[in-house]
């Protein structure tokens, strides 16, 4: 085991291993006693049910199950709500009590899903907590946003709060910041944080400190310290490689959302080079190279021609600088596109098993370069968006969202890599069967 889950609900606990089964964490979530064949999991995840029971009775539940981690000790993540209801200063203290050289680090913010903290206050959609209908909630009336005033109140510790331009300067700065706390005797330390970069600079900086930490948040700061910490050791076969073709400003759209959500790797090619890839398949080689060193750093990574108004470039020019027409220029990018997407999951070295394409065009170039003969369809991610597996000999099993350039909202982009990273980590038991049955026309496009 590397990574210990102890949640306060069981929905809690689910949607914490699902963030790490992402990274490629192979995950169970227990809802019985702790049992040795769960050492065959990276990360085992507990519900302590504790929400809405009195302080005293939660730090109780949370101790039993911390007794339960021994002899060896993993990272430990205590789950928070997004929204910070029930006992976490009692919680917290459970695990300080028991291992009193860990520091509590508390990111608690989630920002795909709007939670933000900045002041020491959390944000739900640019709205401070207490202003939110969570403050009528029956069980959990949550009257108070500031997160360090709910631990002045719940724990016995005292917090120290990182703002946010100390969390903006990262690196060196940063860590020093952690460990000028942890030097002083501060065993909680809040951090403020508006997006995964910022969660992904505390992640770094914690463990560039190399101190005794376990994390207190809703599951992005744990997934994200957890593929630090094992990225040396664990295999990760979750990666997803994106080829975009689409030049349309709803694409520009979901590319800056996506660059904005999600830590991610896009390359925006030139068509010039694609077209010249295209002609000469040895051009692509360092692009590739490059591409492949990124997949050491990034889940997410691939190429676009497009990501600002400023990139579009006139099909006029190139095709009399290339002297065809339009139509050949934009089937001569679309084969360089598919060159450099077929060079890179073709290697041998390469650990993508998912791709998105995006517009027709490309991801017909892209399939046909791959040597798919087929795709076997399994679900409908949004609208106009597919998911499914191609079929071919080198590509067999290789699991694929497409959708058109046109399609969807700002957020749709986000959506479907989320959607292909958990498939493709969660393993299909049936996939290889389905695979074999490779003669079914009416499933394959």
């Amino acid at each position: 085991m590397k990574v210990a889950i102890i949640a306060d609900d069981l929905t809690g606990a689910n949607a914490t291993n699902a963030l790490l089964s992402k990274k490629g964490f192979s995950t169970i979530t227990c809802l019985e006693a702790f049992h040795h064949s769960l050492s065959d999991f990276e990360v085992v995840s507990f519900s302590t049910d504790s929400r809405s029971v009195l302080a005293e009775e939660a730090y109780n539940r949370v101790s039993n199950c911390i007794e339960q981690l021994k002899p060896a000790l993993p990272l430990i993540s205590k789950r928070i709500d997004s929204t910070l209801r029930g006992n976490m200063g009692a919680e917290v203290d459970a695990v300080l009590d028991r291992y009193p050289q860990l520091m509590a680090v508390v990111v608690p913010v989630y920002p795909s899903s709007g939670r933000i903290c900045v002041g020491g206050s959390l944000l739900v959609s640019g709205i401070p907590l207490q202003n939110t209908m969570m403050r009528d909630d029956p069980k959990n009336p949550m009257t108070e946003s500031s997160v360090l005033e709910l631990f002045r109140q719940q724990s016995r510790h005292e917090p120290h709060h990182i703002p946010l331009r100390e969390v903006l300067t990262g690196g060196d700065v940063l860590s020093e910041r952690i460990a000028s706390v942890y030097r002083q005797g501060g065993r909680i330390a809040i951090f403020d944080a508006t997006t995964d970069q910022d969660i992904t600079a505390i992640a770094k900086a914690v463990e560039k400190t190399g101190l005794p930490v376990f994390c207190v948040d809703p599951g992005p700061f744990t997934a994200e310290l957890a593929h630090l910490r094992y990225s040396s050791s664990h295999i990760k076969t979750n990666k997803v490689f994106i080829a975009i073709g689409s030049v349309s400003v709803l694409t520009q759209r979901q590319i800056e959302k996506l660059k904005y959500d999600r830590s991610v790797w896009l390359e925006v090619v030139a068509p010039r080079l694609l077209i010249n890839i295209s002609k000469n398949p040895g051009k692509a080689g360092p692009l590739v190279q490059m591409l492949l060193r990124k997949s050491g750093e990034y889940d997410v990574v691939g190429i676009d021609t497009v990501e600002t108004p400023e990139h579009v470039c006139e099909l006029d020019e190139l095709a009399q600088e290339y002297g065809v027409d339009k139509s050949q220029v934009s089937c001569l990018i679309n084969q360089g596109i598919a060159e450099v997407t077929a060079q890179v999951l073709l290697n041998k070295n390469s650990m993508f098993r998912g791709i998105y394409t995006s517009g027709g065009d490309v991801t017909l170039a892209v399939t046909n370069r791959l040597g798919s003969k087929g795709f076997i369809l399994k679900d409908e991610v949004e609208p106009l968006a597919v998911y499914g597996h191609l079929i071919g000999e080198r590509c067999n099993g290789l699991s694929i969202v497409t959708k058109g350039g046109f399609v969807g909202n700002d957020r749709t982009l986000v959506h479907c890599i989320d959607y292909l990273s958990t498939k493709i980590s969660s393993c299909d038991s049936g996939m290889s069967q389905e695979l074999s049955i490779s003669s079914q026309p009416q499933e394959c496009i």
